[in-house]
């Protein structure tokens, strides 16, 4: 086995204690096994073991065999100056004392055959069929936990792009939410079209919604043939003013996907509907963080579209009237995925505790999203019950079942050692 999994075995103590000994013979007490270290040096810091009645206090390395030491080109390497033991799967060689003493670690073959049926899985979660026997593990508790790392890695990210705009709280909000209303498929040329303007410039001209929709799609490439219809032209001339007036850069129309695309979700539509809702809702970040509730925030996502829009999905032909409104479902989307990351990590950044946990109860106070992910877990019989639970459901099969991270899971480990 790896040693990713023998340093699993090692940090939960899952190793044979019995009359544990080093390969000289000397008896180990292990007081604390140390804090795992996830980049270079030795593998656990900090580590408190009795080797022979001496307490010793410092790093564990782990490898599969002993000569992985030498193979690894730890001799004389100032880094593992450190490690006073060297814990292995195979003593296959001698190591100088002077380098760590050695300790064969001995567990239970069940646990390896745990391991190798998660990893070597095909199913997504290929944990799927235990899951019945850890339902009582604290799962709701690791659930949260999952929702809380899904909202600190979204605030990384809404903390680099405010270093990127300099501090431009509103310019992250409005990336992150055109982002958002690609909905997955066009969500990459939506966020460059967000990058392509200056918030300052939305907020000039947002008391027009022909401007504001004029320099969306002028800057979408949507723009640049020939007006067919009275609309179009509008367009074109406000476009034409705004273009010079910013010395604005269209992107190119062939960004943006149509192919096998529902037209309610074409990147006009798209487009319209972003319009419309940084004309009715000006101010959207001081909205968001204003909002006392998540209703608040969900009525902010009721827009209509322009009257073209009505009877179009494109620039290219006229459809049956439709108003092209956001359904529930998308704005509890966008309100999950743009408003309560932003609302987290300003409360993060700004000590607001409160903004925190009011972000948290607008999770909890949403209905499940129904995607790929959750769909997952709904087929193992663990559906999730709110917007918290399939936003954790969301990140552990992103980033826990999809990388084979199933050592670092929760319920990874208590499958593996029951």
């Amino acid at each position: 086995m790896d040693e990713q999994f023998l340093q699993f075995i090692w940090k939960h103590g899952l190793y044979d204690r019995e009359d544990m000994r080093t390969a000289s013979g000397k008896p180990i007490e292990v007081l604390s096994a140390g804090v795992q270290n996830r980049n270079a040096g030795p593998d656990f810091a900090d580590a408190r073991i009795k080797i022979g009645g001496i307490l010793w206090a410092g790093s564990v390395e782990i490898h599969r065999r002993t000569s992985d030491w030498h193979r690894h080109r730890h001799q004389g390497n100032g880094a593992y100056a450190s490690v006073v033991l060297h814990v292995v799967h195979h003593h296959d060689c001698r190591i100088p004392p002077a380098e760590a003493e050695v300790f064969e670690m001995k567990y239970n073959p069940r646990l390896e055959e745990r391991c190798r049926l998660l990893l070597n899985g095909e199913q997504t979660p290929s944990c799927a069929h235990l899951l019945p026997s850890v339902q009582d593990f604290g799962w709701q508790h690791f659930l949260t936990r999952l929702a809380f790392e899904r909202l600190e890695q979204r605030a990384e990210r809404i903390a680099a792009l405010l270093v990127q705009s300099q501090n431009d709280w509103e310019g992250a909000f409005l990336q992150i939410l055109f982002r958002a209303f690609g909905f997955g498929v066009n969500a990459d040329p939506l966020e460059r079209l967000a990058q392509s303007i200056a918030s300052a410039h939305i907020a000039k001209h947002r008391s027009s919604l022909l401007q504001i929709e004029a320099l969306l799609f002028g800057q979408a490439g949507f723009l640049d043939e020939p007006p067919q219809d009275d609309y179009q032209r509008a367009l074109h001339r406000e476009y034409t003013l705004l273009q010079a007036k910013f010395a604005l850069v269209p992107m190119p129309r062939h960004a943006w996907r149509f192919l096998r695309i529902r037209p309610p979700n074409f990147p006009t539509v798209r487009i319209a509907q972003l319009a419309a809702l940084l004309h009715s809702a000006q101010g959207l970040f001081a909205k968001t963080i204003e909002a006392v509730s998540v209703t608040d925030i969900l009525t902010l996502f009721n827009i209509s579209v322009s009257e073209y829009w009505h009877t179009h999905y494109s620039f290219a032909a006229c459809s049956p009237p439709s108003p092209k409104t956001l359904g529930k479902g998308s704005a509890e989307r966008l309100a999950a995925n743009v408003c309560v990351p932003v609302l987290f990590c300003y409360g993060k950044m700004r000590g607001g505790e409160p903004l925190c946990r009011r972000a948290v109860m607008w999770l909890e106070a949403l209905p499940p999203e129904d995607n790929v992910h959750t769909a997952l877990w709904r087929r193992a019989q663990m559906p999730p019950c709110n917007m918290l639970e399939s936003q954790a459901l969301v990140q552990l099969t992103t980033e826990y079942c999809h990388k084979k991270r199933c050592l670092h899971c929760a319920v990874g480990r208590r499958v593996i050692e029951d």
